[in-house]
């Protein structure tokens, strides 16, 4: 009797793993301060013109003071640098501020 072998039904074809594709991240670094992460300035807009740019060390960002913030964080030791106490003397010499002072009548 002849010997009659069963076709499978399966593919032999085989698959071939893909290349590995390099991960390229790009970064793109921030071209204006707003586009910093760790930044705090909420709208920029001309209500926020005139302030300083700060550093809170609680919130661990970048925010926006006034000046007037500045000078009361520089004296609440109550305590200014020599150097600026004799730098604004300079600066501000009464004598040549104030051309004439009426103290009014008395």
């Amino acid at each position: 009797m002849p010997i009659i072998k069963k076709a499978s039904s399966l593919s032999r074809a085989s698959v071939k793993k893909a290349a590995a594709k390099p991960i390229i991240n790009t970064v793109r670094q921030p071209t204006v301060i707003k586009e910093m992460g760790d930044t705090s300035f909420g709208t920029l807009d001309e209500s926020k013109d005139g302030l300083l740019v700060s550093y809170d060390s609680v919130t661990d960002k970048f925010v926006l003071i006034s000046s007037d913030n500045v000078l009361q964080t520089a004296v609440e030791d109550n305590e200014l640098p020599t150097e600026f106490i004799t730098q604004l003397e300079q600066d501000i010499d009464l004598a040549t501020q104030i051309d004439e002072l009426d103290g009014g009548g008395f």
